[in-house]
C-alpha cells in the first residue's frame, strides 16, 4: 500500500482538475467530479480548511477509476 499524504480537500480537488477530471456541479460544499477517461463520477465534500482522511483520498480515486500509485506520481511531478 502506498504512503497516502495528508492533504486539504480543496487542494485535492485542484489536483484532480489538473489530472484531467471535470467539475460537473457544486451543491453547497459538495463538488461532483467526473473522470472522462473512465466515465465515472465521485463527490468531494470541501468544508473549510479540513484535511481529507486517507480512506476518503483512496476511496475518491477508486470511485473515479484512478490508480492511486499513478496519481501519487502525478502529485510529485
Amino acid at each position: 500500500m502506498p504512503n497516502i499524504p495528508v492533504i486539504k480537500a480543496k487542494d485535492f480537488l485542484k489536483l484532480l482538475l489538473k489530472y484531467g477530471c471535470e467539475e460537473t456541479s457544486v451543491r453547497g460544499s459538495h463538488h461532483k467530479i467526473f473522470n472522462p477517461d473512465t466515465n465515472r463520477t465521485s463527490i468531494i465534500a470541501i468544508h473549510g480548511g479540513q484535511y481529507l482522511d486517507k480512506g476518503s483520498f483512496s476511496g475518491i480515486l477508486r470511485q473515479l477509476g484512478i490508480d492511486i500509485e499513478e496519481f501519487l506520481l502525478f502529485m510529485n511531478d
